[in-house]
Formats: C-alpha cells, sequence, structure tokens
C-alpha cells in the first residue's frame, strides 16, 4: 500500500500559518482542506504524536503523526478507504442480522467459545420468562432456567444443546422440559449449531427454542388414549404387551424374576343380565381401582376385554411367595361387596399364575400359561372341567 509522507512546519501565530517542507508522490492526493491544515499546524506547535483519521467524501485516510521539533512533524498517511467501507458493510450486516434475530418466532441464542451469550432476541427472553438484559453478556450456566430430561432428570451443563454445539456437535430436534425462574414448566425443542470461520475454527454456536408444549401434551394424551382402557382407565392388551417385555427384559438382565396374574371375574354376567350394562361398567371400573390398590406401584393392572383383567408384578425379587401372597390380595379386595346405584354385588376371579423364567421365557409363553393357569383355577371353583381356548 503506498505511503504517503509529508513534512509541515508551523509558521508565525496564524491559525493556518503551516508550510509543507516536503511532501511524496503518493501523498498528492491527501487531505491539504482548512480544517485539516488547521489541526496539523496546533499539532506541529504542540509536537503532537499520536494517529488521526480523516474522512473526506467517500475516502478515509489514516494519519500518523510524529514531532520532528523546532514546531515541525512528519505526517504519514495510509488510505484506508477499502478497510472503511468493508467495516461499513460489516456493521449493516450484523445490524440486519440482530433485525432478523429479533423478528424471529422463535427464540435465538448465541454465544462465544467461552460459553458466554452475545446475542439473544426478545423470543427467547419471553420463553425463558426473563429480559433480554438477564441474558447477553452471561456465562450460559448463568441463565436462569433449567432444562430437564423426558424422564424429569435435570441435564447436566455439559449435555446442553448449547454445550454440545460448542464441542462441534449439530444437534437437531432435541425436546426437553423447561423450568422457568418462576417455576412454570414448558416442553422446548432445541436445534443448535457450532460456528464455524473460514479456516474451519471454532468461534461459537447457536441455538434456537421453539415451545412444543401443545404438541407434546397432545402427543402425550394420544399414546395415552391408545395405550388406555377406555371403560377402566387401566392399561390395554398394547400398553401390556410392551411393558411385559421390557419388564422381562430388565429381570432377565438382572436375574430377577417377574410375575402374571391373570383374572377371570366370577358372577360378572349376572351383573349384566339383571341390573344391566351400566351397572356392569361400574362393576368394572370399581374390580379395577380395588386391583391399583392392592399391587405396587410400579406394578401394571390391565384390563383385557369384557370381564378378564391382568396384573403383573414387574419384580418380586428371589421371594417365591409374592404371586401367591399378591393372589390372596385380589382375592380379598373382590371379596367385599361392590355397591351400585341400585344394588349391592359380589364378585370373585379365578386366577391364573405363570411366573418368569420359570414358566415362560417370553412375553407370549408367560401370557399362555397364565392364560392355562386361569381357565384351570376356573375348573377348580366351578367344580367342572373347562376347557381353555386353543
Amino acid at each position: 500500500m503506498p505511503v504517503g509522507l509529508q513534512v509541515w512546519e508551523a509558521v508565525g501565530d496564524e491559525p493556518l500559518g503551516i508550510t509543507l517542507r516536503y511532501a511524496n508522490e503518493a501523498a498528492s492526493a491527501c487531505p491539504r482542506d482548512d480544517p485539516w491544515l488547521a489541526e496539523l499546524r496546533e499539532a506541529c506547535a504542540a509536537q503532537f504524536t499520536g494517529a488521526m483519521e480523516l474522512e473526506r467524501g467517500e475516502r478515509w485516510w489514516r494519519a500518523q503523526l510524529t514531532p520532528l521539533g523546532d514546531r515541525s512533524l512528519l505526517a504519514t498517511y495510509w488510505d484506508v478507504t477499502v478497510h472503511k467501507l468493508a467495516e461499513r458493510s460489516l456493521r449493516a450486516s450484523e445490524r440486519l442480522n440482530r433485525e432478523i434475530v429479533s423478528g424471529l418466532v422463535e427464540g435465538v441464542l448465541v454465544v462465544d467459545t467461552s460459553a458466554r451469550v452475545v446475542l439473544a432476541n426478545e423470543a427467547v427472553a419471553r420463553l425463558f420468562g426473563v429480559r433480554v438484559a438477564e441474558l447477553v453478556g452471561r456465562p450460559l450456566s448463568g441463565v436462569p432456567v433449567d432444562l430437564l430430561d423426558d424422564r424429569g432428570h435435570l441435564l447436566a451443563n455439559e449435555e446442553m444443546p448449547m454445550s454440545r454445539a460448542l464441542r462441534g456437535e449439530e444437534v437437531r430436534a432435541a425436546v426437553a422440559r423447561l423450568v422457568r425462574r418462576d417455576g412454570t414448566l414448558l416442553w422446548i425443542e432445541a436445534q443448535a449449531s457450532p460456528l464455524l470461520d473460514e479456516a474451519g475454527d471454532l468461534y461459537g454456536a447457536v441455538a434456537s427454542y421453539d415451545d412444543v408444549t401443545l404438541r407434546v401434551e397432545q402427543d402425550r394424551r394420544t399414546r395415552q388414549e391408545a395405550d388406555t382402557d377406555p371403560l377402566t382407565g387401566l392399561a390395554n392388551r398394547r400398553a401390556l404387551e410392551r411393558t411385559l417385555i421390557s419388564a422381562l427384559a430388565r429381570a432377565a438382565a438382572r436375574g430377577r424374576t417377574a410375575a402374571v396374574l391373570m383374572l377371570d371375574l366370577d358372577g360378572f354376567k349376572a351383573i349384566n343380565d339383571s341390573l344391566g350394562h351400566a351397572a356392569g361398567d361400574a362393576a368394572l371400573r370399581e374390580v379395577g381401582r380395588r386391583l391399583r390398590r392392592c399391587v405396587r406401584e410400579r406394578d401394571l393392572v390391565a384390563r383385557l376385554g369384557g370381564d378378564e383383567f391382568v396384573v403383573l408384578l414387574t419384580d418380586v425379587g428371589g421371594h417365591s411367595g409374592a404371586a401367591a401372597e399378591a393372589c390372596e390380595r385380589v382375592d380379598a379386595v373382590l371379596a367385599e361387596p361392590i355397591a351400585l346405584e341400585h344394588a349391592e354385588v359380589r364378585l370373585g376371579a379365578a386366577i391364573g399364575v405363570a411366573t418368569f423364567p420359570g414358566d415362560g421365557a417370553d412375553a407370549p409363553a408367560l401370557l399362555a400359561h397364565a392364560d392355562r393357569a386361569m381357565y384351570a383355577a376356573k375348573a377348580a371353583r366351578n367344580g367342572r372341567r373347562v376347557d381353555s381356548p386353543a
């Protein structure tokens, strides 16, 4: 880059009393207007050392002033027009980016490599329940919200989408529970990406956040409805089979035991025939409530249809009598009378038991064994042979 050189000397006491003693060819385009000459004279008189920037129309110079003694100085000029235009373009681009980000519906955070927030839009502030000023400049660990996984466990800082992006990961559609400072809960979906410069070096990360609470809750309701018996609110066959497969896998891995109790109610048909189907439905709902009360929270109660129920004891350890004790509790709660709108009725149940792994190594085998045992128990209660279905 050509460098302009000029040597100036202050003369007399007039504001423009200054003389150019030397200039090279590159200095011919440098400013020599009145405002600049006045500043040069003051610099000569004061023997000022320093740098100044000059703007003339669409051109810019940087001038370095070096005292030479005797009220003279050397002015060294560089044309910085290209740099200034690039700087202006960058500022305009930054303003545009900020305007774009501020107008997005999604919440956006940008952090630098030290995990400090350098940009946050209003949408992310509203989502987090704070002000933008409480986000910008803070370390990521100081942002006043928590994220929980789908089991309700707190995500560690290194598991956060933004932290993963700072390690170079691309994070797509990560759904988490957001705990805001006021304690309210939202479901959010986060996308996060590392920010790389032209050389491929990391200089930060950006993340966007969407409020997906309605979608997640609707999905959960849909799944719950698909897994729930509409009459009793118990698990249905689909949910039972899935839970049983999972429970047997855990039991096999831990060397534990699981058990299935299959129930067929005695006397239910008489309720339907004598009191009507509404009374029969009420009786089934009460049976479901009682069965849930007599098993542990981690166990599962399901209705297969009609008057057939299943109790899954997910982990009975090495206690060989656990299934028998559960049968006794079921018999006891079903022996209590059921008060219906116009009558009081009593129900019993034939119960078939199958234990894992002795009576079956997988879910179908275990259910089939429990079904055969139930029919055998029903036959014994009735004092006659009852053939189980093929």
